[in-house]
């Protein structure tokens, strides 16, 4: 109930009729051009896109877009194609930017939205990172911002995936490394303690069970799902999940003690940074170590350059984030500028953070500061 998609008198976003204004203040109709310039829906309309409709791409997205007071900018949820929006930004000043509701989670139509630093950048700038200075001053810099009013509202609700992580019922083998008798077909028939609903298709996270983890001593694993069931084993259900590929490496599950987790990293709506957001300081990897027992250690100065995309939600502005997959997000050593954030709310509606993938963050996962009224559960960070 309540689909916003359903809603009577929604707008196309092509719709000739339509009065949008630039950022300088002149109008224009007709379906808005990604060529970098800033954008604001026309007043007290709804607006819905759907999949097919956007002609923006990773090297000409639009401008910012800003909703304001009384508007309401929508995505379909017809369970066909994939909607891609390109943008330097979305700024909520006042309107709503809808994707289901609390009442109407949506379907597995494909939603991505991918955050910009800037239009027609200098071809030789091969990362975001010249833009710090500028980031951390603007809130707007390749963000999603829910500005400080009580009528701002984020509301997204993506399938609701149960549980969102688990923990191994067995362990797995390893086909690199065998470290116990258990047959290789473990490898790719992963028992879990949960029966779960996960997508074909969707990616899974399996950690390390060694003691350490960096970046050059990485023993987590994904995998594709390839199937899913439940089972019953001794009276008791199991998740059983089996995917594409065999995995590498051994990972623990003793009984009565440690067990590896195992997450799901996939949802069908995805907010990430653009393919400019990766950090360029990435070697060395290892740095000699001065501590007992350690021949090397990771290096403290390397991966200081990553700028994702961030979100904001600000004073009464409100957001309910549900089943989203955060990928590229986070600017590192940027304050304030993380996947996920919720600033000096402490009053209005209350925020809902739930269900989330949070994954290659370049910057934490979810903030929140000096927050009332915010309920964060069952969310992976990876």
């Amino acid at each position: 109930t309540n689909c916003p998609h359903l809603a009577s008198g929604l707008k196309e976003w092509d719709d000739s009729t339509l009065v949008w204004t630039r950022s300088d203040g002149t109008t224009f109709t007709g379906s808005p051009i990604p060529d970098g310039n800033d954008i604001i829906l026309p007043p007290d309309t709804s607006i819905i896109l759907r999949p097919g409709i956007l002609s923006g791409t990773h090297d000409s997205p639009y401008g910012k877009i800003t909703i304001p007071v009384g508007s309401k900018l929508i995505f379909d949820d017809d369970g066909l194609g994939i909607t891609t929006l390109h943008t330097l930004a979305i700024v909520l000043d006042g309107g709503e930017l809808l994707a289901g509701s609390p009442t109407c989670r949506r379907s597995h139509a494909l939603l991505d939205i991918i955050l910009h630093g800037e239009y027609n950048a200098n071809s030789s700038e091969t990362s975001d990172r010249h833009l710090k200075e500028v980031a951390g001053a603007d809130f707007e810099v390749k963000g999603i911002v829910v500005k400080d009013s009580p009528t701002s509202l984020w509301d997204f609700h993506g399938p609701l995936y149960h549980p969102t992580w688990t923990r191994l019922a067995a362990h797995i083998p390893g086909s690199v490394q065998q470290e116990t008798s258990a047959p290789s077909t473990r490898n790719r028939v992963l028992y879990l303690q949960d029966c779960v609903n996960w997508p074909l298709d969707g990616e899974i996270l399996v950690t390390t069970s060694r003691v350490k983890d960096t970046r050059d001593y990485d023993y987590n694993e994904r995998g594709m799902i390839d199937s899913v069931r439940c089972v019953t084993i001794d009276s008791r259900n199991y998740g059983e999940v089996t995917v594409k590929e065999p995995l590498m490496y051994y990972h623990h599950a003793g009984a009565h003690e440690y067990q590896s987790e195992v997450a799901l990293l996939t949802r069908s709506i995805v907010i990430r940074g653009n393919d400019k957001s990766d950090p360029t300081d990435i070697t060395p990897l290892t740095c000699t170590s001065s501590i007992s027992g350690w021949t090397t250690v990771p290096c403290s100065d390397i991966y200081t350059t990553g700028l994702g995309g961030h979100t904001v939600v600000l004073g009464e502005g409100v957001g309910r984030i549900r089943g989203i997959e955060f990928r590229k997000m986070g600017m590192t050593n940027v304050l304030g500028r993380y996947p996920i954030h919720y600033h000096h709310c402490v009053t209005g509606e209350e925020g809902i953070v739930s269900d989330n993938s949070i994954r290659d963050s370049y910057w934490r996962a979810v903030t929140a500061h000096d927050v009332f009224k915010l309920l964060i559960e069952r969310n992976v960070a990876f």
